[in-house]
């Protein structure tokens, strides 16, 4: 079994919103706290060191005490470059991260299971599986994932490509899906919309 050690997340947060008017999806409140506090208080736990994936208002980002991380090619391609980003941070020797995997959040869901890592790392460890991701009801939640840090030559690959989300790099890289199950109200639900965050505000148990 693979220590937490080794494990590093990233918040995806760097989109563009523009479904929600171009505002800044995770800094809304939901029961009195950012949607990015709500991931970050589910996330911590599950990993040894979080970074978040953000491409604007840095300043605001930053009173989070998180360290950020642009995307390293243009911004608001997709999500896959956010992940590449995040990896290459975490390999860079002042960082001094040994990590063995990268656990994705995503910046706009504020309830997923405090245990979803620890199960997907758990097929990692398996054969040669090297991406394994979250689905609730046959719904896929490819965002809620853990990769294997070796995967960087072919991500890198695939962005040169024009390949800017992770589901489209899974047809070409041995991957297991994992049924989450949660009793909990709410689970996945990602708020893109303020019909979303009405949504939310009447499922998602107030902490």
């Amino acid at each position: 079994m693979t220590d937490i050690s080794q494990i590093g997340g990233v918040i995806l947060a760097g989109g563009k919103a523009s479904r929600m008017g171009y505002r800044d999806k995770a800094l809304l409140h939901l029961h009195g706290k950012t949607i990015i506090q709500h991931v970050i208080d589910r996330a911590k736990p599950q990993v040894s060191s979080l970074l978040i994936s953000v491409n604007r208002n840095p300043q605001r980002y930053k009173e989070l005490n998180l360290p950020l991380v642009a995307d390293v090619t243009n911004s608001y391609e997709g999500p896959l470059v956010g992940i590449y980003s995040a990896m290459c941070w975490f390999q860079k020797p002042m960082n001094n991260q040994d990590m063995k995997y990268l656990a994705c959040f995503a910046g706009d869901v504020p309830e997923f299971p405090i245990d979803f890592v620890k199960l997907l790392t758990t097929h990692l460890d398996r054969g040669s599986v090297k991406i394994a991701y979250c689905s609730i009801q046959d719904h896929i939640q490819p965002l809620f994932s853990v990769w294997n840090m070796q995967l960087i030559p072919e991500i890198k690959a695939a962005i040169d490509r024009g390949i800017f989300g992770p589901k489209l790099l899974f047809g070409d890289i041995e991957n297991v899906q994992v049924d989450i199950r949660s009793s909990r109200p709410g689970s996945f639900l990602n708020i893109n919309s303020i019909a979303d965050l009405h949504q939310a505000e009447r499922t998602i148990l107030e902490k």
